[in-house]
């Protein structure tokens, strides 16, 4: 049986033929996170003891919600990200200067492309295909 379009871009990357209704182990090629989720995020993988990025290439945060903030937890959560972005020097963190719509800045930069595995904390990930 033929394969749909999803299930030829895992089996790509898991490196054999994928099916619906199977689970998988797949290499990432991005994880975007956002002023909303990303402190959260942050804040397990500090609670988990961890210290490093296992591939901050494959890592963006673009605060697009928040920005400007309205409030004092607003400018909290964007301040939680941009330490973090200092702290692990990422490549890929875009704030009030270099900044749009998550799910548009990426394509139109180039850093997610057609085929790609993406994953991200926000329900309009899935505009990425």
């Amino acid at each position: 049986m033929g394969q749909t379009i999803t299930e030829k871009i895992f089996s790509e990357h898991v490196g054999r033929e994928v099916y619906a209704g199977e689970i998988v182990r797949s290499p990432i090629d991005m994880v975007i996170g956002n002023d909303i989720t990303t402190p959260i995020s942050i804040r397990a993988f500090e609670e988990g003891g961890f210290e490093k990025l296992a591939n901050p290439e494959g890592f963006a945060i673009v605060l697009d919600h928040f920005i400007p903030a309205k409030d004092i937890a607003s400018a909290n959560q964007a301040k939680i990200s941009r330490d973090f972005a200092a702290k692990h020097d990422l490549k890929y963190f875009f704030d009030e200067k270099d900044m749009g719509i998550e799910h548009a800045l990426l394509p139109e930069k180039g850093l997610v492309l057609p085929g790609d595995v993406i994953i991200g904390a926000d329900s309009h990930t899935c505009t990425h295909g």
